[in-house]
């Protein structure tokens, strides 16, 4: 049996989490889990609190990272929302546990963990609703759209697609993010009769 270390322990807790919730999930059963007892796991890592911090700030830095990606790239606000639901989904998709883990068990952070993780995330949904307003003043989307309303939606419908998507079924994420994508712009458009053939 190979020797386990931090990066197996973090790896174990963010399936047993999503699978089982952080509740759910004693540091007995990660130890089983990993073949570590007693010491051997606090070795590696002090609390499940501590393991649940780790599993939630991986997921933190890739949103943060598309956020700025969006932010701060040229284009038209389609194209930028288009980047937005796909590279949101691939993160969902690419580490379902992971992205589980964050949507549902987040809340059971210590604080200020919990704080900053909800601050993390204010901002993000920024970027959606920047994103709208900007597509809203240039006509690309309905003049009238509430701007909050439709950002909560928006990432309403991306947040539950780790409940159904299966990444070995007929769609991949990129086919899936096209049509998420078209779903969206469609609804958006300031004149949908136009789009009817």
């Amino acid at each position: 049996m190979s020797r386990k270390n931090r990066t197996d322990v973090v790896a174990a807790a963010r399936i047993m989490f999503a699978e089982q919730g952080f509740h759910g999930t004693s540091m007995r059963d990660l130890g089983k889990k990993l073949g570590l007892m007693g010491s051997s796991l606090y070795s590696h890592v002090i609390s499940k609190d501590e393991l649940l911090v780790d599993v939630v700030r991986e997921a933190s830095s890739r949103f943060q990272a598309l956020a700025e990606e969006v932010a701060t790239m040229s284009g038209t606000a389609n194209e930028r929302l288009s980047r937005l639901v796909h590279g949101h989904l691939q993160i969902l998709v690419e580490d379902p546990h992971q992205a589980r883990t964050f949507l549902n068990e987040t809340r059971f952070l210590p604080e200020p963990e919990r704080d900053k993780a909800v601050t993390m995330f204010d901002r993000y949904q920024q970027v959606f609703r920047d994103v709208l307003s900007n597509g809203c003043a240039t006509g690309e989307f309905r003049s009238d759209l509430d701007v909050h309303l439709a950002a909560n939606l928006v990432l309403s419908l991306l947040n539950g697609t780790p409940r159904w998507f299966n990444a070995d079924g007929p769609l991949n994420v990129d086919s899936l993010a096209l049509e998420v994508h078209f779903l969206l712009t469609f609804g958006l458009n300031p004149n949908p009769k136009a789009n009817v053939a």
